[in-house]
Parts: C-alpha cells; structure tokens; sequence
C-alpha cells in the first residue's frame, strides 16, 4: 500500500480523487476532519479548536481518514478504473480524429476493436 502523506500538493490532489470517490464510506467524523483539513485548510490547532479534541486527535484522524481511502482504492479500484476508461476514449478519439477517406476502415476497425474488449475486461453486461 502507498505512504499515506497529506504534505505535497500531489498527494492533496491524489486524496482529493479519492474523496470524490470514497468519502460517502468513511465515518462521520472522518468525513468532518477532511473536510476541515483538505476543503477548508485549517491547522490542527484550529481543527481542535473546532471540534474539540486534542490536536494529535485531529491528526490521528486526518491519517485514519487517508489510509482509509487508500484502502478503498486498494480493495475497489475506481480510481485505476477511470485512468482506463479515459485512456480507453482518448485512443479511440485520436483514432476517429485522425480517420481520412484512405484509412476508414482501419481505424473503424481498431476503435471498434478497443471499445469491444473494454467491453469483455471481466465485467458482464449487467456490470458485475
């Protein structure tokens, strides 16, 4: 599993994916402490203030919070899913982009090709 730091503005972005994702199954509290950490920016100092809990409290929970949602993303997925999906639409845009009267066919032919085996990549036609 990944360090699970809030430090760099790469690791606030990369928490900020997975809250997108994820923060409806993380705890109340750890819901809170995010938003305060990540929306609002706030210190520790003024996180206890504002909730009313030590600062190492409020700092053993922003690092709850975070390796929950590696742990999510470890057991589901969704970030890496998407990545695919958009590499996945990106390869048939260049493909539809740089079709001409000579090579139609061809490219038809791959980007039907990408689209029908994203299709079968282990989910059935219901999505399980």
């Amino acid at each position: 599993m990944k360090k699970k730091s809030y430090s760099s503005p790469e690791d606030i972005h990369e928490i900020t994916v997975l809250r997108d994702l994820y923060e409806g199954l993380l705890p109340p509290r750890q819901r809170e402490v995010a938003h305060l950490k990540f929306d609002e920016d706030l210190s520790l100092s003024e996180m206890s203030e504002r909730l009313g809990i030590s600062r190492q409290g409020c700092d053993d929970a922003i690092k709850r919070c975070v390796r929950a949602l590696f742990s999510y993303e470890d057991r589901l997925g969704f970030k890496q899913k998407l990545a695919r999906r958009k590499a996945l639409v990106k390869q048939v845009i260049e493909l539809v982009e740089n079709m001409d009267g000579e090579n139609w066919r061809e490219h038809k032919g791959l980007a039907l090709r990408a689209l029908q085996e994203k299709m079968v990549e282990g989910e059935t036609e219901d999505g399980v």
